[in-house]
């Protein structure tokens, strides 16, 4: 009963996080810095792999539903999904204790992939936009800050989250 209440009560935290967002206009549109992705890697992490997908549905329909933002937004928080759930091997074994430099080691991940993502994303709308290899580089350029805030938000904020939820998720003999 308590892994419901976590997911619950971290959908509901996603949802609400999903509100909170910088925007940082580009010659592409706005880029937007969202801090969703730290509640559903924290789902990820703590709980299980099939809870944070879920999650992610509920996320983009609420995102879309009520034209938050656009489509592609959510596109580095796949990607973080994705990643994460290779790592994981698919699962979520709450049978092991995560140590801090693992959860570490996993937010430097979140954080990395959000960042890539971000660029990524930004990318291939220069490219789709212009043709031209000095206004690319211009608009890769103004995307960085953006793009480091929200990985290094993902790195700071999501080894505590996890070791917070798995403190109280994990089914680990203590001796």
């Amino acid at each position: 009963m308590k892994k419901w209440n976590w997911w619950i009560g971290l959908t509901i935290l996603a949802v609400a996080l999903s509100f909170v967002e910088w925007r940082y206009p580009m010659p592409t549109g706005t880029l937007d810095v969202q801090l969703t992705g730290i509640s559903i890697a924290g789902i990820c992490l703590g709980l299980s792999v099939s809870w944070s997908y879920l999650t992610f549905v509920i996320i983009g329909l609420v995102m879309l539903v009520i034209n938050l933002q656009n489509w592609w937004t959510l596109i580095p928080i796949l990607l973080t999904m994705l990643v994460l759930s290779l790592m994981l091997k698919w699962r979520t074994s709450l049978n092991t204790h995560m140590e801090h430099s693992q959860a570490i080691n996993f937010g430097l991940v979140v954080g990395g992939v959000q960042f890539i993502g971000m660029i990524l994303i930004i990318a291939i709308q220069a490219i789709m936009m212009t043709n031209q290899w000095d206004e690319f580089l211009a608009i890769i350029e103004m995307a960085l800050p953006a793009s480091v805030l929200n990985g290094l938000l993902d790195c700071l904020l999501v080894p505590p989250l996890t070791l917070l939820v798995r403190h109280y998720t994990e089914n680990v003999k203590k001796e």
